[in-house]
């Protein structure tokens, strides 16, 4: 274990009004973005209520029930942890939280970090994350029952029902139950034209199905809360249960196309519990843990040979407990220290397992002229296939000189071991590949400004990544067959820009939000761009509501890409632009209604080479809600 002490000299204590702007920087504007109310209500899974964050691109491989994970800033999606009331959420499938199971309900926000949070009572391993999505439980207010359903194309049907108890003011409790099943068939194009000696030009365009991605799932959840003077403390329990087609790449051999077969079923389990709670004015204390089973069982279906198949099963245990406290030794200086195990256990035919202890400590100090700054450095003692140390400083800082005026950055280094999944998942010999190591550096301005019914805000973020071991994954074949390599060194150079506009008089109100994202991701050998980074991409948000109706547009942009490390023709993605229209009504207070609309363009385009996403297809809900007493 390693143990860090912070100095500094002497400063003068800043007046009240400069502490409560720091304490309002803390506590809401470090987040590089969130959702949360109607907003986030809106939203059937975590995946669709983050689409817009800025910096983050989503990779969706088809399908209601299709995997979808996320890349911010040319990092990997497994450098972002995602954290469930701030317990990590670990999963079996290809090393990646697939966010589309992740549903929304029952939460109260979703907020996304960059670099990291500058509380002191969190858990050591958050300090390591490169990135950060939280998934926070909202404690309910009255005791209600709310039934959900969502339909649409593709067979979708998506019920769900929750049941919420307010016991006491101090005591909740939640028990939601949740299924989907969708057949996944929907329609694309294939098309591939090539230019002959004569000068003539052959081809096809070809209208065909997606087959194989048909999902039945179920889920639920038991909550409960208890919120003490001074503490908050909550425990859960989350089963999931899944069978579903997967869908591999549509690539054309011989005269044919040669369809997926594979099937996979999954079981997960989740129990968690955690609090934390304030001793005294000056101490704070944190305690979490964590046990989960992930359960995989996948049929390999030969492509051009049906008869030719092959099972796999595995089993990830997977145990956690973390603890924190916080001590705040003067009124500018609050110090933190932390420590987390971890300790993981595949089964796989050949047994692995792997123990990570993570300690930390960080220092907060809170500086005259509204200035705030939090240095922190996590160690990391792995223990595997052999042993691993790594080092994880941070410095944060934030200076807010007026109350529509903020700036700051940060520095961190991050480490990224790689996933069981990576290594063991595969059905070859174990594979040769070396951890991640990163260097992130970001600065950052922020403007925002109210005048009567108006309101605006602007914001940039400049940085610059240098990941040494950058690691790739691709699918090689199939969702669970993944191409992993080391590329060797890479620097991403991005700038991302965001303003905002609206207008509300109570009854109307309207607004937007235009956001553009500039990625330089290069590989140092080759100078070529890394697969799948546009250099340049952009989204818009716009919304519009009068009375008891609300409109939503939304439009994502990108850019041309390169499905590997080359810039061949063959390897050359088509920039893409989709819009989605939503429309919300509310008609009394328990009842609220919707319908999306995606793709309104009916766009032709791919995340991943070879794997065609939907034209345009619908998904109305409708939620009713009433009290139970």
């Amino acid at each position: 274990m390693l143990f860090f002490l912070s100095t500094l000299l002497l400063l003068q204590q800043p007046d009240s009004l400069e502490a409560a702007r720091v304490q309002a920087r803390r506590e809401v504007a470090e987040a590089s973005a969130s959702i949360k109310g109607e907003s986030l209500r809106q939203e059937g899974d975590v995946a669709d209520a983050i689409r817009s964050f800025s910096g983050l691109q989503l990779k969706d491989y088809g399908g209601l029930g299709g995997l979808k994970t996320i890349n911010i800033r040319s990092l990997s999606s497994a450098h972002t942890g995602v954290y469930l009331d701030g317990i990590p959420i670990d999963n079996a499938q290809n090393g990646q939280v697939d966010l589309g199971r992740l549903s929304t309900e029952g939460l109260e926000s979703i907020s996304l970090y960059q670099g990291q949070r500058t509380s002191q009572l969190q858990g050591a391993r958050e300090y390591g994350s490169a990135n950060a999505l939280y998934l926070q439980s909202a404690m309910p207010e009255r005791s209600e029952l709310s039934f959900r359903l969502r339909g649409g194309s593709f067979g979708a049907l998506n019920p769900s029902l929750q049941a919420h108890w307010k016991i006491s003011d101090l005591l909740a409790a939640r028990l939601q139950l949740r299924a989907l099943r969708s057949d996944g068939q929907y329609p694309f194009h294939v098309a591939d034209f090539r230019i002959l000696p004569d000068g003539s030009i052959r081809g096809y365009d070809s209208l065909m199905f997606r087959q194989n991605c048909d999902i039945k799932a179920f889920g639920g959840a038991a909550q409960l809360f208890f919120r003490p003077s001074g503490g908050q403390y909550q425990a859960q329990v989350q089963y999931y249960d899944s069978e579903r087609g997967i869908p591999g790449p549509v690539y054309k051999q011989a005269d044919t196309y040669p369809l997926s077969l594979d099937r996979q079923a999954d079981r997960n389990l989740l129990v968690q519990a955690g609090g934390q709670q304030q001793l005294s004015p000056s101490l704070g204390l944190m305690l979490r843990a964590r046990y989960s089973s992930d359960i995989l069982h996948y049929l390999d279906v030969g492509e051009l040979d049906p008869a030719v198949s092959a099972a796999w099963d595995y089993e990830l245990r997977s145990v956690y407990a973390s603890t924190a406290v916080s001590w705040k030794a003067s009124s500018f200086l609050e110090l933190g220290m932390a420590a987390d195990f971890q300790g993981e256990w595949l089964q796989a035919g050949v047994n692995h397992s792997r123990r990570s202890l993570y300690t930390a400590l960080s220092s907060r100090w809170t500086l005259p002229g509204a200035v705030m700054a939090n240095l922190s450095l996590q160690y990391l003692l792995s223990d595997g296939a052999g042993r691993f140390g790594f080092l994880s400083p941070a410095l944060v800082v934030s200076w807010d000189p007026s109350p529509e005026w903020s700036f700051g950055g940060f520095l961190k280094r991050s480490c990224r071991l790689p996933s069981f999944n990576e290594l063991y998942y595969t059905n070859t010999a174990e594979r040769d590949i070396l951890p991640e190591d990163v260097w992130q550096l970001c600065t950052d301005w922020a403007w925002k400004a109210r005048r009567g019914k108006w309101s605006w805000s602007a914001r940039e973020e400049l940085y610059l990544n240098y990941v040494n071991n950058k690691l790739v994954c691709v699918p090689n074949g199939s969702l669970f067959r993944w191409s992993v390599y080391n590329l060797g060194a890479v620097r991403i150079i991005g700038d991302e820009i965001s303003a905002s506009l609206g207008w509300d008089n109570g009854r109307l109100s309207a607004g937007g939000t235009a956001r553009y994202i500039f990625q330089w991701a290069k590989d140092r050998d080759t100078g070529l761009q890394v697969p799948y980074i546009p250099l340049h991409s952009a989204s818009f948000d716009l919304y519009a509501g009068i009375g008891i109706f609300r409109l939503d547009v939304q439009g994502f942009l990108s850019g041309t890409r390169y499905s590997a490390l080359s810039q061949r023709r063959e390897y050359v993605m088509a920039p893409w632009t989709v819009w989605d229209v939503k429309l919300s009504c509310r008609p009394v207070r328990d009842l609220n209604l919707g319908i999306r609309i995606r793709n309104i363009g009916d766009s032709r385009y791919e995340l991943i080479k070879q794997y065609p996403l939907p034209g345009v297809h619908v998904m109305a809900s409708a939620e009713w809600t009433f009290g139970i007493f």
